[in-house]
């Protein structure tokens, strides 16, 4: 009887224990599909609304640093008028954008402040269509505030320990200043006028913006800047007058690139530059209608 009833004992508790492990083993498996159900309703949840709106058209467009303030506002416009696209901005110096661009760079846009640097991208076959001219800007001399030099004249930069600041000859501000300064030797007949102004420049920068920095930190006396840095630094910087013959113009280019061949998202940022909505933009930041 012992041995019959210890018998029937194992045979009893084997089965239940069997389905103990079975049931327990259901149970994991019912816990990881509630997970991963879980998991999967999560991600949905950030892809349709926790990421962001959806962009089904992305345009990178590629913009002279002194357009920065600009073109931030127009994108930011451009964008609440075609929801579903999306405007990546790139700020540089004008021959920085070529430069990216010659290298492949994934341009779509590009705007400069010279017809220099885009010619020479049209030249190279990496525009779509001519570059056309969307607005203008001034080169203006420009000193801190205070003006500790006592600068009150373009001749003034000749004095002798007087500390400008320029851009780089191959950069539009740069170019600009040289182009100035020669005019105005050339016609009021002061040899060695330019030579003795280069001579003064303490520091060449890669662009209006950094030469405009210069000049707020109080290093410098005076610098060659566009009319649209000294709006944009609230008081920071002051505007001495070019005399008539020193008067230099900046035209600013705007082209599809061949990437943006197509794309009619990028064709439209340009019409939206061009347009009277852009155009009131680009005034309220300095800049003047082309032509």
């Amino acid at each position: 009887m012992t041995n019959t009833a210890g018998v029937g004992a194992a045979t009893v508790l084997r089965p239940v224990s069997e389905l103990v492990t079975t049931y327990r083993r259901r149970v994991a498996v019912v816990r990881r599909a509630w997970r991963a159900v879980a998991v999967s309703g999560l991600a949905l949840v950030l892809v349709s609304g926790g990421c962001g709106p959806v962009h089904d058209d992305e345009i990178t467009v590629y913009a002279a640093v002194s357009l920065r303030d600009a073109f931030t506002e127009i994108a930011r416009e451009f964008e609440e008028t075609r929801s579903n696209t999306r405007v990546v901005l790139n700020f540089a110096g004008s021959q920085v954008l070529r430069a990216q661009i010659e290298r492949g760079a994934p341009a779509d846009v590009v705007a400069t402040a010279d017809d220099v640097q885009a010619r020479q991208l049209e030249a190279a076959g990496l525009l779509a269509a001519s570059p056309r001219t969307f607005v203008e800007n001034a080169l203006v001399l420009a000193v801190p505030a205070d003006n500790p030099a006592g600068i009150a004249h373009l001749t003034d930069l000749a004095a002798p320990d007087v500390r400008v600041v320029m851009g780089i000859a191959d950069v539009p501000v740069g170019r600009y200043a040289r182009a100035a300064l020669e005019r105005y030797a050339a016609v009021n007949g002061r040899d060695g006028f330019v030579g003795a102004v280069l001579d003064n420049v303490v520091s060449f920068e890669t662009n209006a913006r950094l030469v405009a920095a210069k000049l707020e930190l109080g290093v410098v006396d005076a610098g060659f800047v566009y009319r649209t840095d000294v709006l944009a630094s609230d008081g920071a910087l002051v505007e001495i007058a070019l005399p008539p013959q020193a008067a230099i113009a900046a035209p600013y280019p705007i082209a599809v690139t061949k990437r943006g061949a197509g794309r009619e998202a990028a064709s439209a940022f340009v019409d939206f530059v061009h347009s009277p909505v852009g155009q009131r933009m680009l005034a309220s930041h300095g800049f003047r209608p082309a032509g």
